[in-house]
């Protein structure tokens, strides 16, 4: 190989970075490459190369602008390398900053609003969206907007497939358009398309937001002038993105955590109530329950009842008295009374349980409570309860439980009265006997088996009650007996009540409206007394009971009545022999029931009903529904069997209506029953 010698003109040259030092063109090529060099190193905007290149191509000469240009070229593709690495580094840092903010936690909504801004930003768009889909609809929907010019577009939704928005969400691929109104492949709603120009969009460029494998929305940037996107631009847009995807998805998952807590908050403050009131209720239950086991009185339990709910209490009987209070002798206020074994009025909230809030006088901030105190079918009346505060749903059920730890304690005292009753019973069993008792013995046996003291005077009552079962009527008498030092019993198919210190007319007038309201019937209550020896009693029963037994032959059933309140009828039989009475009805009506047992007539019902006609003949026909000249025909008929007319005038017809009350009577009641021994 033979060697090529270089000129030392350009030895030098190539020292001198390849530019000739020597002459005037190389003077001038060395100073404009040292000043492209000067130009690199400031980041010189391109007029400034555009005028040294400009320079050059006048100054330099022929031979050494080519080496001059060279320089200029490569120096061009240095600075876009420069700008094209910068740019790059911007985009990294923006990257950065996106996912740091997404690292830092902050508000959704201004991450957001930051990744937008960035878009806009780094694309150089005059205009940055971000869109989300309605998960209701289907729709695009724009979230967040900027750069916009007008409102219209703020409002814009498209339905999936629909313009750019659209059809990024059904395809998941991001989408650039360099004019949207002149591109054909779009399908425009028209809506959309106008808001879309009145706004000035004409290049726009959209990239997906997704969240697994769904599409949650699309991310903008938009020009005002046609322009086609690079690559490195879409690129970028999908990476922002992908960052607002991850702001969306950390929001919803954020949302769902916050409410998942709340849940959980919520809960575990209801499982600390409940557990409050398990525990308030338990204490509660132990304490009422020791009350009940050591045999306390119903005023004991109803002050403990007060104390664990802080507020006044009071137990009300079937017939709305009070039994037992906080306050003695008083109850809670309510609208009305419990009716017996019915639910309070004015109530207007019912629970399950049984409790029910009333609409009582109450002052503000006050509430009224009622809860049947009940035993299976027994009704013991009410629990009636005035709250200071508003009840707790605790406290409703703590009020529910001592009412029936009220009724397991009345029906204690039930079941110990009802063991005394029977104990008792046996004394009126002995007393009203077939056999009369050896009375020194039976006083004393009394006094110490029942504490029944005969000296006391006692008055006697005899009851039935038509459609209540006698089990009731007797439990009822029980009841109404043990709270004044009486007994009740059964005999001969009848209650018996003894009740001592009140007399016959009081009796007569207070028992029998207690004991409707207990039994929910009507009482028939024959009273007679008082006495104060027990065979004076033993004969006052069969009084009471004859006075029973006149109410029913009367038709007076539901009736309390003793002797004097039968009227007249009551006041013949209280002097009237058995001899007497059967005188009295064989004289006065006696022909006329044989004429009507031979002949099979009615004149006995025709001077019944002619007397309660207020001796009307044609009043008698219309009861008798026969024709008046027939009733003329059958008093006429009177007249003959009678033998005579005096049963017409006044003292006549008085003791023939005497005859006739008593013979309705006798023919229900014998005679020995109605005149007595």
């Amino acid at each position: 190989m033979t060697s090529r010698r270089v000129p030392a003109a350009g030895v030098q040259a190539a020292r001198n970075g390849g530019v000739p030092r020597s002459g005037p063109a190389g003077t001038a090529a060395h100073r404009a490459i040292a000043h492209l060099l000067h130009l690199l190193a400031e980041e010189a905007p391109a007029e400034a190369f555009d005028r040294l290149s400009r320079s050059v191509l006048d100054a330099t000469a022929p031979s050494d602008r080519d080496l001059a240009l060279t320089a200029l070229a490569r120096a061009g593709r240095v600075r876009e390398l420069l700008a094209h690495r910068k740019r790059r580094e911007k985009e990294t840092q923006a990257l950065y900053e996106s996912a740091r903010d997404l690292a830092s936690l902050r508000d959704g909504e201004q991450v957001l609003e930051a990744i937008v801004h960035r878009t806009r930003q780094l694309l150089g768009t005059d205009a940055a969206y971000l869109a989300l889909v309605d998960p209701d609809t289907g729709e695009v929907y724009m979230r967040l907007t900027l750069g916009t010019v007008t409102t219209r577009i703020e409002s814009v939704r498209q339905r999936p497939g629909q313009g750019i928005g659209g059809r990024i969400i059904r395809t998941g691929r991001p989408y650039a358009t360099a004019n949207y109104q002149a591109d054909r492949s779009l399908d425009r709603d028209p809506s959309v398309a106008d808001a879309v120009v009145e706004d000035g969009i004409v290049g726009i460029i959209g990239a997906p937001l997704r969240v697994g494998g769904d599409v949650v929305g699309a991310l903008f940037g938009a020009n005002r002038y046609e322009h086609s996107f690079e690559p490195t631009e879409v690129a970028l847009l999908c990476s922002l993105a992908d960052h607002a995807a991850i702001v969306i998805e950390n929001a919803r998952l954020f949302e769902r955590a916050e409410r998942t807590a709340e849940e959980l908050r919520t809960a575990n403050a209801q499982l600390r109530v409940q557990g409050q009131a398990l525990e308030r209720g338990t204490s509660a239950h132990g304490q009422l329950m020791r009350t009940v086991l050591r045999r306390a009185d119903m005023a004991e339990l109803i002050d403990a009842i007060g104390a664990i709910l802080e507020g006044e209490v009071a137990l009300v009987d079937p017939n709305g008295q009070v039994v037992a209070s906080t306050r003695a002798g008083h109850a809670p206020p309510v609208a009305d009374p419990p009716a017996a074994g019915g639910e309070p009025d004015g109530s207007t909230t019912a629970r399950p349980g049984g409790a029910h809030r009333l609409d009582g006088p109450a002052d503000v901030g006050t509430e009224n409570w009622a809860v049947p105190v009940q035993a299976g079918p027994d009704s013991f009346g009410h629990l009636v309860f005035r709250a200071g505060k508003p009840l707790l749903e605790a406290d409703v059920r703590i009020l529910e439980r001592s009412a029936q730890t009220a009724a397991l304690l009345l029906l204690m005292e039930r079941q110990a009265a009802a063991a005394e009753q029977h104990v008792r019973g046996e004394v009126i069993a002995d007393l009203l006997a077939e056999r009369e008792p050896r009375w020194d013995s039976f006083t004393r046996r009394a006094k110490r088996a029942s504490g029944i003291d005969f000296d006391v005077p006692h008055s006697v009552l005899v009851l039935t009650a038509g459609g209540v079962p006698r089990r009731r009527l007797l439990r009822a008498a029980a009841d109404y007996a043990a709270t004044r030092r009486g007994l009740a019993s059964e005999h001969a198919g009848k209650v018996v009540l003894l009740l001592p210190g009140i007399d016959e007319a009081t009796a007569g007038r207070t028992v029998k409206p207690q004991l409707d309201r207990m039994t929910g019937g009507q009482v028939t209550c024959g009273v007679a007394g008082p006495a104060a020896s027990a065979a004076a009693v033993r004969e006052l029963h069969r009084s009471a009971d004859r006075c029973h037994r006149l109410l029913l032959a009367l038709g007076r059933e539901g009736q309390a009545a003793g002797v004097e309140d039968l009227g007249v009828i009551g006041l013949v039989l209280s002097g009237t022999s058995r001899e007497q009475l059967q005188q009295v009805l064989a004289e006065t009506l006696g022909p006329v029931v044989r004429y009507d047992e031979e002949h099979g007539t009615p004149l006995v019902e025709t001077l019944s009903v002619f007397f309660s006609a207020g001796q009307n003949p044609r009043a008698a026909a219309r009861s008798l529904r026969v024709h008046p000249n027939t009733v003329y025909q059958r008093l006429e008929r009177v007249d003959v069997v009678l033998g005579h007319r005096t049963w017409r005038e006044p003292q006549g017809a008085l003791a023939m209506q005497m005859a006739l009350q008593l013979h309705r009577v006798v023919q229900q009641v014998p005679i020995e029953v109605l005149v007595g021994a």
